[in-house]
């Protein structure tokens, strides 16, 4: 299943990026991967794509202690995470 998700950014998206790369291993370890993501031209919000089995490792893998930390010291408004909209079917062309 994909999610099409946003945060709040205080830190840029270089900032985010480099903290979003870090957890890759730990969010390969629940089986959650990130698809795609992208800001808003004042880097101020992030949107993601994300894909796992099961929505509820995104929300319980976001709020771990440890990874809301590295969240939020890499500027990230961590309360401020919502999901938009499950995604159905997708075309990358």
């Amino acid at each position: 299943m994909k999610m099409l998700a946003t945060v709040n950014i205080s830190k840029g998206f270089a900032t985010w990026k480099a903290m979003a790369d870090s957890l890759n291993p730990e969010m390969e370890k629940v089986g959650v991967s990130m698809v795609w993501a992208g800001t808003n031209p004042e880097e101020t919000q992030v949107f993601m794509v994300v894909e796992m089995q099961d929505p509820e490792q995104m929300k319980t893998f976001g709020e771990r202690e440890d990874i809301a930390k590295a969240r939020a010291e890499a500027g990230a408004d961590v309360a401020s995470t919502t999901v938009i909209s499950p995604i159905g079917e997708h075309w990358i062309p």
